[in-house]
């Protein structure tokens, strides 16, 4: 052990060393992770500070030994964190991290096993394959369609001078923005309803099973009967934090001005119909009013925890 070893250099030196008395030590060289080679390398801190040393820390042992532990503890409940991407975040090799990761979940892995891209870097088809568009209804009397609407620079042709209009070439009225809002409201909350219901469905196709209750297996499923036989799937929520976050970026996309005349500059194709010009003069018409509607969305998006991590409450402990 290194406390060991310095005891013995001390007691080399003729100095008192008795049992039960503390040692202080800093592991110096490069050692490669090795327990044994760390303990060899062990000194006491007056031998490292003195100005004529020739002694290094070794770096590598206390970011691996010291700092990526904890680290990992920490980071533990942030979705898409490993133990390989905190090592490569810390500068360590990467490569043995990856290894014990493969071996500890099987030949398949897990989805936390292997490094995920951003958000923000994977492509709108992919992100949102699983979200749903805005669904708005005319309000007219004697109309009430109801149609969708995915954003400006997408679908102009349901963007008047007025708003959005509806596609019934009976009615063509422009919905008002106060009931675009709370038709929109109302959506979130029966999204954030289902969200929060908490309902767990089993991924295995054959089984089915649904509940809100989770077994002291954690995310195993129990089978149809409760018994925890005849099925080797999980639980995964039914609506998931992470479907929600996406749901809502989508809606808040949706009326993102600035992003639909972005995405016509760079040349993103548009339905057929769509006119580069005519939708940057609607884009300006009716900047207020979808940015009404988007400042709605954005507040939901504000009060989420997921976008940010409280730096002062995960390393609040060292301040005590």
């Amino acid at each position: 052990m290194p406390s060991v070893q310095v005891g013995l250099k001390l007691i080399a030196r003729g100095k008192p060393v008795r049992a039960k008395d503390v040692m202080s030590f800093i592991i110096t060289g490069s050692n490669a992770s090795s327990a044994e080679a760390a303990a060899s390398a062990a000194f006491p801190p007056d031998d490292v500070l003195r100005s004529d040393s020739d002694l290094k820390p070794d770096i590598d042992y206390y970011l691996h030994k010291q700092i990526l532990p904890p680290v990992e503890r920490l980071c533990a409940p942030i979705q898409l964190t490993n133990i390989t991407r905190l090592a490569e975040c810390l500068g360590l090799d990467t490569s043995k991290y990856r290894v014990s990761s493969g071996a500890a979940g099987g030949a398949a892995g897990t989805e936390n096993d292997t490094l995920q891209p951003l958000d923000s870097q994977v492509s709108d088809a992919v992100r949102f394959a699983n979200s749903v568009p805005l669904l708005l209804s005319c309000l007219t009397p004697g109309c009430g369609h109801p149609f969708t609407f995915r954003s400006l620079d997408a679908d102009p042709s349901s963007v008047s001078a007025g708003g959005i209009t509806c596609p019934v070439s009976t009615c063509g009225n422009a919905l008002r923005n106060i009931s675009v809002v709370a038709q929109v409201e109302r959506q979130i909350r029966s999204l954030l309803s289902r969200y929060y219901e908490g309902w767990l469905v089993c991924d295995d196709p054959s089984c089915g099973n649904r509940t809100r209750q989770i077994s002291v297996y954690g995310h195993r499923c129990l089978g149809s009967r409760g018994l925890g036989q005849g099925c080797m799937g999980k639980m995964r929520w039914e609506v998931s934090e992470k479907a929600v976050w996406n749901q809502l970026v989508l809606w808040e996309r949706t009326f993102d001005v600035e992003r639909a005349k972005e995405k016509m500059k760079s040349g993103a194709k548009m339905e057929e119909g769509g006119d580069t010009e005519k939708v940057g003069v609607l884009a300006e018409i009716n900047r207020e009013r979808f940015e009404t509607v988007r400042g709605v969305v954005k507040g939901y998006l504000d009060k989420s925890g997921r976008q940010w991590v409280d730096m002062g409450t995960l390393f609040g402990f060292m301040g005590r």
